[in-house]
């Protein structure tokens, strides 16, 4: 459970330095914002039955494993080192409770053992690493690792315990030592992200507007000229041509319709009336040219900076339908500076509350009008005195070239922002037809005469009864229908089904009502942001 010290600090043991590292460390121990003793007892009590639950299964291994009494700076590292191995062994057995079974079956009991577990340790491993300072036994490289597996340790308890267990407590400290891992890396002469700034040489946009010249610089008037010419010119490609054009090679495959999009975002009136109640997809143009983040994203530098040795969960594998799909939890540098740039990977930081982790990111974006003006049904009256409740929803999405969703349906509507980069969407119209056998379908699928009539459907979706990936009953079979090796004829009534596509380059929308199908391809290094409400 200790983390070893190298033999090699150079000039670690310099006084100035000593007293620096101390001051870093005592502030965030002392600190309500850090990992404050106050703090640990308010994580104690409002985690309660966590607390007794873990305590209750082995007394003798964990009583007192929580209680903080000896919280005095003269502690040596020998005092604290068997409660440090306790903690350790109370965070291996929380995290077994939570993985047993299905995760959405977790007790909440756990998830309030693992948001305490979690603070506590986190706490204790600063106290060990102050202690062995003190004693200048260790200096800043010591230092440094351990505030980085503090901070891991905060972002992975942030996801698993969740409200319940005080995830937002925990996110709040992962970035309170995020702010002192700097100071630390300065002290080293390393300030975080110097050298690796040189190894980013590529942005989140596509290669036409990164490779653009001077010579593409005009004035206001002729570029508005240029652009809508530009427009009119794209307007009618679109019509003719078809994003995945893999679906149309054989005969009988049907034409794209379109997917109407505007120059600029929809008045709320518009948007409602037109689109929102009939349940129609739209498109606009410029809807987030002026946050933020349509800039300051480009450059992963700003992520790298910000955000570079915190913990995030990225999927890898060609979709998350695929055999080879997993998660891994890594840095957002590692991801940034590793797998952002390996094709192979198929890394994805995919549907992640990022803003409940990094609550600085929603500085840079605004919340649009649409999802809160457009309130649905079964949303009011919830026990509130007959007040209306829209809890949004904000996932973001950021991965490179030629990730992928699968064709599926949200089970929410969602308005979907391009912020940096592009992507193609094909989009499908619910029908009667995915919840029952078309009779008029005379199909030879193999496949699909032997299904249940009940459960085959014109999208091929995993149903209970799938031999894998039962519990994707919102996706296709179909997985990746751009690849040349897809093959229409293994899924005849998706490939003979009206379809619509449309592109998204940065700055656009999509509103995706709730039960269309859609099927989602980056053409770039892409960030977006779905807004589901």
């Amino acid at each position: 459970t200790t983390i070893a010290a190298d033999d090699d600090d150079d000039d670690d043991d310099d006084d100035n330095r000593q007293q620096h590292l101390l001051r870093l460390l005592n502030s965030l121990l002392n600190n309500a914002n850090g990992l404050g003793a106050s703090t640990l007892k308010d994580v104690r009590r409002r985690c309660k039955e966590g607390k007794e639950s873990i305590e209750r299964y082995s007394p003798a291994h964990f009583s007192g494993a929580f209680d903080d009494d000896d919280d005095d700076d003269e502690a040596v590292a020998s005092r604290l080192a068997p409660k440090l191995v306790k903690l350790q062994h109370a965070k291996d057995f929380v995290w077994e409770e939570l993985h047993t079974g299905d995760w959405k079956d977790a007790e909440d009991k756990w998830r309030e053992g693992e948001g305490l577990v979690i603070f506590a340790y986190c706490r204790m491993c600063v106290r060990y690493a102050r202690a062995r300072v003190k004693s200048d036994e260790v200096g800043a490289k010591y230092v440094e690792r351990v505030l980085k597996r503090v901070i891991k340790e905060l972002d992975v308890g942030t996801l698993l315990a969740g409200d319940v267990g005080g995830g937002k407590t925990l996110a709040k400290v992962a970035e309170e030592v995020s702010e002192r891992l700097k100071e630390v890396r300065k002290m080293m002469d390393a300030n975080v992200g110097e050298g690796d700034k040189r190894v980013l040489n590529w942005r989140f946009e596509c290669e036409d507007v990164e490779n653009a010249s001077e010579e593409d610089v005009e004035d206001d008037g002729k570029k508005r000229k240029r652009e809508a010419s530009e427009e009119e010119e794209e307007e009618e490609e679109e019509e003719k041509n078809v994003l995945f054009p893999i679906l149309e090679k054989d005969r009988g495959g049907q034409p794209p319709l379109k997917v109407p999009k505007f120059k600029e975002p929809l008045s709320l009136e518009t948007f409602m009336t037109q689109f929102y109640l009939p349940k129609k997809p739209c498109a606009m143009r410029r809807f987030c040219t002026h946050w933020p983040a349509h800039e300051k994203w480009k450059d992963p530098s700003y992520f790298l900076d910000n955000f570079g040795a915190r913990a995030v969960p990225v999927e890898f594998g060609s979709s998350y339908s695929s055999e080879n799909w997993k998660i891994n939890v890594v840095t957002f540098e590692e991801f940034l500076l590793k797998h952002m740039t390996d094709d192979k990977c198929g890394a994805y930081l995919a549907q992640q509350t990022l803003a409940d982790q990094f609550p600085k990111l929603l500085e840079d974006i605004r919340e649009p009008e649409y999802v809160h003006g457009c309130f649905r049904e079964e949303e009011e009256d919830e026990g509130n005195g007959g007040s209306k409740i829209n809890i949004v929803a904000k996932n973001f999405w950021i991965g490179p070239k030629n990730t992928v969703s699968p064709p599926h349906t949200d089970p929410r509507d969602n308005l979907f922002v391009q912020i940096c980069g592009a992507k193609r969407v094909r989009l499908w119209k619910p029908l009667d037809t995915d919840t029952d056998k078309d009779d008029n379908d005379n199909d030879d699928d193999e496949n699909a005469m032997n299904q249940n009539a009940t459960t085959t459907t014109t999208m091929y979706p995993y149903t209970a009864s799938s031999t894998e990936n039962t519990k994707l009953t919102n996706t296709s079979k179909a997985g990746d229908i751009s690849l040349a090796s897809f093959s229409p004829r293994a899924f005849p009534r998706l490939y003979r089904r009206p379809f619509y596509d449309v592109q998204l380059d940065a700055g656009d929308a999509l509103f995706i009502p709730k039960g269309w199908w859609n099927f989602v391809k980056s053409v770039s290094n892409s960030i977006s942001v779905s807004y589901w409400w």
